[in-house]
């Protein structure tokens, strides 16, 4: 159900960001005020090697901007 989709995924959730993620999904825009800023960015230095940094830096962009693009489920239903 995708009302609950966010809530799932999501520790803290609120009432307006539900709101604003399943209006997002159901009218098919993406909401730029959904990316999360919780998470930290991996530092390049931090790796030894460049394989995991570049992973590590693809989950991070994954999960800052996984709530973002709700015209997806519009053109996964078409």
């Amino acid at each position: 159900m995708v009302k609950y989709e966010a809530m799932e995924r999501l520790c803290v959730v609120t009432k307006e960001f539900l709101i604003r993620y399943n209006k997002s999904v159901q009218e098919g825009y993406d909401d730029p005020t959904l990316i999360d800023n919780s998470g930290t960015k991996p530092n390049k230095e931090d790796y030894a090697d460049f394989n995991e940094y570049i992973n590590s830096l693809c989950n991070y962009i994954r999960k800052k901007f996984r709530y973002t693009y709700g015209s997806k489920a519009k053109k996964k239903a078409q």
